[in-house]
């Protein structure tokens, strides 16, 4: 009997560690004002800089310079790639 809760213990920490080495790769956030909204390059630039590339079907049309929001985004190949946004 023991050696099934051991067995137990040691799948349960084996999905803990996974579990927490797959979250590591989590989505990044960030805030700020938009700056700059680019639909020929695909980017919005924030107040500090960082330009975050969105998909081409992302509504931008709503969006305007001066608009504080929070991005949602995942790095790739050192690039930006925005998934979400919420005006704030």
């Amino acid at each position: 009997m023991k050696s099934i809760y051991k067995g137990l213990a040691a799948l349960g920490l084996a999905i803990f560690l996974v579990g927490a080495q797959v979250s590591g790769a989590a989505a990044e956030e960030a805030e700020g004002k938009i700056v700059e909204i680019n639909p020929d390059t695909a980017t919005i630039t924030l107040s500090d800089g960082q330009k975050y590339e969105f998909p081409v079907d992302f509504y931008v049309d709503d969006l305007k310079p001066g608009q504080t929001v929070r991005v949602y985004f995942d790095v790739e190949g050192g690039k930006k790639k925005l998934y979400d946004l919420q005006i704030l």
